[in-house]
Order: C-alpha cells, then structure tokens, then sequence
C-alpha cells in the first residue's frame, strides 16, 4: 500500500549509457515514474532550482554520479547546499558511483544532503530495499 506520492526520479551521470539503463531499471520496476535524466550537472541543477522550488512540487529522488568531467558530484552537493529550504525538502539525493574509493563512500555518509550512497549499477534490489512501497512485484 502506497502512502506518499511516488517521486520523481533523476539521473546525473556525463555516461549516457549508464542514464539509459538506470532510466530502463526504474522504468521496468517502478510503474508509472517520471524520470529526467542529465549528462550536464549544470542544466540537472538547472532543473531541480526551477521544478521543486514550490510548496506544491513533487517529491525528487536525485542518483548522482562522483566522477563527472563539468561539474564533479560533490561539486553539485555544494550548489545544492546552497538551494532554499523549500527545494532541499522536496529533494533526495543518492550518489551512485563506480568508485571503490572508500573515503567517497564515507563523504557521502557524511554529508547531510545525501540520502544514501550506492555503486553501480543501480538494479531491482537496491531499488527495492529504497523504495520497497514503490517496487512492481512480480
């Protein structure tokens, strides 16, 4: 039984590959979700300042690569920190990195805007333990 809204979802990775099949795991698993996805940090926090700065906005789920040429994922946390309340409430964010790199995990844990910290590739299982009201079960 669903008690919230299902969220939005979005997905920050420059591999456009990896947008795809994140974009096509949520899609399979998660029936009727939204999904935005950016190769461009830039124009994604663009989109999360103009889309959910209202009171009346959807809730967001943000999967954020680190390594990104532009803008770095940690780059984006920092422009994000910087965000009014209103948009931040509506906001999730949940980096999904192929780093091993544990002092990359243990940042993320750390930084309160970050919801969790997952490696890649997002899949059916690590969407259902997030998200176990939202998950098509088969």
């Amino acid at each position: 039984m669903k008690h919230t809204p299902l969220p939005d979802f979005m997905i920050i990775d420059d591999d456009p590959i990896n947008n795809v099949v994140c974009s096509k795991i949520i899609e399979l698993n998660i029936k009727g979700a939204t999904i935005e996805t950016f190769t461009e940090p830039e124009n994604a926090l663009d989109y999360i300042r103009s889309t959910y700065s209202g009171n009346d906005a959807n809730d967001a789920v943000v999967f954020l690569d680190i390594n990104m040429p532009s803008l770095t994922g940690w780059q984006v946390l920092d422009v994000f920190k910087g965000f009014p309340d209103p948009v931040k409430e509506h906001v999730k964010i949940f980096m999904l990195s192929s780093s091993i790199n544990f002092s990359d995990k243990e940042r993320a844990i750390d930084c309160s805007d970050v919801w969790g910290y997952l490696e890649k590739n997002l899949s059916y299982s690590k969407l259902q333990m997030l998200f176990p009201d939202y998950v098509n079960h088969a």
